[in-house]
């Protein structure tokens, strides 16, 4: 029978190396790298079309047209990212005025005069049959002439309830 004793490092230089419990859970993994890298690059590197101004008028009518339709909205803003390029789009659905000038879409609030430009996603089930032509630009214009003046007061007069807060409390 042979006898075993313990075996002990004894280090010959003043080195000593981190236990191993330290040194390989902190180590980047090189897919991870990767992604990273690609995910900058692609960051810097894009370039997106700065779309016309729209006038308040249309901003309006458009952001009153996707609240009774509960449509999505893409909209560009007219602010620039930090190096001077502009910001990518913001997709949601409006859900109404925040303040009197602060824009809700999705979660996010954004300042109503900072809109350039929105254009409405028009989406359409992959069941019923597919449009007779075919949406080259989903984000496409808006058709205004899709409800009828009465529904339109209706749809107004429901909004104009649901969101009417009655008196302030300056006028009591």
């Amino acid at each position: 029978m042979v006898r075993r004793t313990k075996k002990e490092f004894k280090p010959y230089n003043d080195y000593v190396d981190r236990p191993f419990e330290l040194k390989w859970p902190t180590a980047f993994h090189l897919g991870e790298l990767q992604a990273a890298i690609k995910e900058t690059n692609d960051y810097h590197s894009r370039e997106i079309e700065r779309l016309p101004q729209q006038s308040q008028a249309q901003i309006e009518h458009l952001l009153s047209y996707s609240i009774k339709q509960n449509k999505v909205l893409e909209i560009q803003l007219n602010s620039l990212d930090e190096y001077e390029r502009v910001k990518p789009s913001i997709r949601g659905v409006f859900r109404g005025m925040a303040e009197f000038d602060v824009v809700l879409i999705g979660d996010q609030q954004i300042d109503f005069y900072d809109i350039r430009h929105i254009q409405i996603h028009d989406f359409y089930k992959w069941s019923e049959n597919e449009p007779e032509k075919p949406i080259d630009n989903p984000f496409s214009e808006v058709k205004f002439s899709e409800l009828t003046e009465e529904e339109n007061n209706v749809i107004d007069a429901f909004i104009n309830e649901y969101y009417s807060d009655g008196d302030f409390y300056e006028d009591i």
